[in-house]
């Protein structure tokens, strides 16, 4: 009994150390942030601003992905808001795999708004590449009336990193 006792008091601290995601929680989170950005991410923003180098102003958010390891809005000169969420995963076997996994995720919680993933590239991001998942047009006038996703790994290894960028409408 003392030992198993023991072991759960050491292994209880693992247990908020990996990154895990509810995808019925996760779904929801992202349809509401769909949803918001077809208007604005302002209404998400939670606290005071902080100015960066880049001279965009950074807010924290009061909607957090869920095992999202940190979220930010940030807003440009121009007053666009794009929504950033970081997580970290421990103990992952292929990257490559957890990225599909993720940015899947977010094109099954959109399907029914109509949007589509491709990789594109991106020097920002490990391997060069990010999945966008955004609504399918030639025109960007239409695209630009749809919030827009991309997935991108910061870091590979373990533990790997992503980041998830949801960009909101850009007619308003």
């Amino acid at each position: 009994m003392k030992s198993i006792l023991l072991s759960l008091i050491i292994a209880i601290p693992f247990f908020g150390l990996s990154q895990d995601i509810d995808k019925e929680a996760f779904h929801a989170d992202i349809v509401t942030l769909y949803q918001t950005g077809m208007k604005t991410f302002k209404p998400l923003i939670d606290g005071e601003g902080k100015i960066g180098s880049n001279g965009n102003t950074t807010y924290a958010s009061s909607l957090k992905l869920n095992g999202a390891e940190s979220v930010e809005i940030d807003v440009d000169a121009e007053g666009s808001h794009t929504y950033i969420a970081r997580y970290t995963f421990k103990n992952v076997r292929d990257s490559k795999a957890k990225l599909e996994e993720v940015s899947n995720m977010i094109l099954e919680a959109t399907q029914e708004f109509g949007l589509t993933k491709e990789t594109i590239t991106d020097i920002g991001y490990v391997g060069y590449q990010k999945h966008v998942i955004e609504f399918p047009a030639d025109n960007i006038d239409d695209m630009g009336k749809h919030t827009s996703f991309s997935v991108g790994l910061t870091k590979d290894g373990n533990p790997m990193s992503l980041e998830i960028v949801a960009s909101e409408i850009l007619w308003k």
